[in-house]
């Protein structure tokens, strides 16, 4: 299982939310750029960076940082945040950017769905599927997290079988370290017809372990890098 250590930008500079909640904002002394370098330099050539301001007013003030960090040599990063349109995704990867996230769009706009579909790079499309578990559904939720959609998560897979790469996120769980959802997990990962990406509540080694045991491809991994609960070799040990 391939580790991917996660930034989180919001007005410059590296944070991470609680439950994507913008009121609950941890910011890091680390610059984006300098916590890039840091990743690289502990042997992490891949990284996760979501771009909250884009996420949350569609704002491009962090393009410049994004494009800096997909500069750094024998570094590789996939972006999120606010992509919405074809033209956004274009433009970052144009800026460099190896993969692109998209979540918002792809789920509320068909039209956006299509030309994804048709596009010649669907193999470096990341669909976010971020969800919040109601009657023990996952339904998905859109801009930035702070919308409830009436779309289940399995329906809209099932719907959608063509999509290359998945991340799915338990927003409930996300930034609080209290492990991930392990049973909606199973479940997305047993329908075994994408790349899966897990996201959301990593605050353990055994955390990690469990994901690689049930066959997840990838696990971005945040807090609980900056909050120390995972050392970087411990990370190692399990890439």
């Amino acid at each position: 299982m391939k580790i991917i250590p996660a930034i989180d930008i919001l007005d410059g500079s590296c944070v991470r939310l609680i439950k994507g909640d913008f009121g609950k904002v941890t910011k890091y002394e680390s610059s984006p750029l300098k916590q890039s370098n840091y990743f690289k330099e502990e042997g992490f050539y891949y990284l996760h960076i979501i771009d909250l301001n884009a996420a949350s007013t569609n704002s491009m003030d962090n393009l410049a940082i994004i494009k800096k960090i997909a500069s750094t040599k024998d570094l590789k990063i996939q972006v999120g945040g606010g992509v919405r349109s074809m033209d956004r995704v274009d433009m970052l990867f144009n800026s460099g950017v190896d993969r692109v996230i998209v979540g918002t769009g792809a789920i509320e706009n068909s039209y956006f769905l299509d030309q994804l579909r048709e596009c010649n790079y669907l193999d470096k499309i990341i669909f976010a599927l971020d969800f919040k578990v109601i009657n023990k559904l996952p339904m998905l939720a859109t801009h930035g997290w702070s919308v409830e959609s009436e779309i289940n998560l399995y329906d809209y897979l099932s719907k959608n079988n063509w999509i290359k790469n998945i991340l799915a996120t338990d927003i409930s769980l996300d930034g609080t370290m209290k492990g991930p959802n392990k049973e909606i997990y199973k479940n997305i990962i047993s329908l075994n017809t994408f790349k899966f990406i897990a996201s959301g509540g990593i605050g353990s080694v055994n955390d990690l372990h469990y994901l690689k045991s049930i066959g997840a491809d990838e696990c971005v991994v945040g807090k609980a890098i900056y909050e120390k609960k995972i050392s970087m070799m411990d990370l190692k040990n399990v890439n």
